[in-house]
């Protein structure tokens, strides 16, 4: 067979319609193809993020919506801090006793601090300090544990509804801030405390001296809780304020941009270390109303002199007693009681 012969029969017949004889295109170079690659990648990203934002957008204003209070007006969470040294249980009294009310359709909110040694009608347990309603929960099997009794508390004193609780240890407080990569506050004053908590093996009661002083701080978790927790140079009414700078000063953290790859982490910590009767959604739901808060709109109550005032017990306990008429007031300003 000659080359001609052979050529002809190779010869691909052009498909019906077309005028001249179809040839197979060059393959590409592998340039040509690595820039169609990069463009086509560049195209899959962009669609990836638009619709990922899309997304978001619609998550921020729909999931909130699914997590409305029970009146179907402010949504009202109990934050729990408690000092759980041995790490096996939350049979411990709250040191930390706040209520975060965020109002969905306006973007309002409210951080109310609570004292620990407020002493309050414990239901079924007459009148003690507010943070023993979480051990009495636990260790006596009222239904839901500790943080419903201190619910039920709040409840039947404040005469505003609870719709869930979060409570963390300080352990996993320290760990969520470094996970953020740490916080910035404000040091409004000085602050030197001698004998701040540090328990030891062998020496569970002893003490370290703790300094920070006025200006912006850069602070890890172990400085943030420090600056949290200090009250023996200062108050507990004190120590209730930079509870609350702190709490606003990890929302402004976590909603940077750079924060957006420390998100993960964060919640592995928030999923292991975390005591809460939310659903995974009403979590997801309370994080974007924590997105759609406006700073200016944040309102920071503390119940302290002359709405609480001190009283030492006849067994000589330092409590602290609501001031019934000065309160009512404030909570009804705030909290939308119905």
């Amino acid at each position: 067979m000659s080359n001609g012969t052979r050529n002809r029969k190779l010869q691909v017949p052009p498909p019906p319609g077309h005028a001249q004889p179809w040839r197979p295109q060059a393959r590409p170079s592998r340039r040509a193809r690595k820039r169609r690659g990069t463009r086509l990648l560049s195209i899959a990203l962009v669609a990836a993020l638009a619709l990922l934002f899309t997304w978001i957008c619609v998550l921020i204003v729909s999931l909130p919506l699914l997590f409305a209070s029970q009146d179907g007006g402010r949504v009202n969470v109990l934050l729990l801090g408690v000092d759980r040294r041995d790490g096996n249980d939350w049979a411990y009294r709250a040191d930390t006793v706040m209520v975060a009310s965020v109002d969905p359709g306006s973007g309002e909110a409210v951080l109310l601090s609570i004292p620990r040694d407020l002493q309050l009608a414990i239901p079924g347990h007459g009148e003690d300090r507010i943070n023993t309603a979480n051990v009495f929960g636990y260790v006596e099997g009222y239904p839901g544990g500790g943080p419903a009794l201190v619910e039920a508390t709040v409840e039947s004193n404040f005469g505003f509804s609870i719709d869930g609780y979060l409570m963390a240890d300080f352990g996993a407080f320290e760990r969520l801030v470094d996970a953020l990569g740490g916080i910035q506050i404000e040091v409004s004053e000085t602050l030197h405390d001698t004998r701040y908590p540090d328990p030891r093996p062998g020496d569970p009661h002893a003490f370290k001296t703790v300094h920070f002083d006025p200006g912006l701080q850069t602070m890890d978790g172990q400085r943030a809780l420090e600056y949290a927790r200090s009250r023996m140079s200062t108050s507990d009414f004190d120590r209730a304020r930079r509870q609350q700078e702190v709490l606003v000063a990890i929302r402004q953290k976590a909603l940077r941009p750079g924060s957006l790859l420390r998100l993960p982490a964060m919640g592995f910590i928030v999923l292991d270390s975390l005591e809460t009767n939310l659903s995974p959604r009403e979590v997801l739901a309370l994080g974007l109303l924590a997105v759609r808060l406006d700073p200016a709109r944040l309102e920071r109550v503390v119940l302290e002199p002359p709405l609480v005032y001190g009283y030492v017990r006849p067994d000589g306990a330092a409590v602290q007693l609501p001031n019934w008429e000065l309160i009512n007031p404030v909570i009804d300003e705030h909290m939308a009681r119905p």
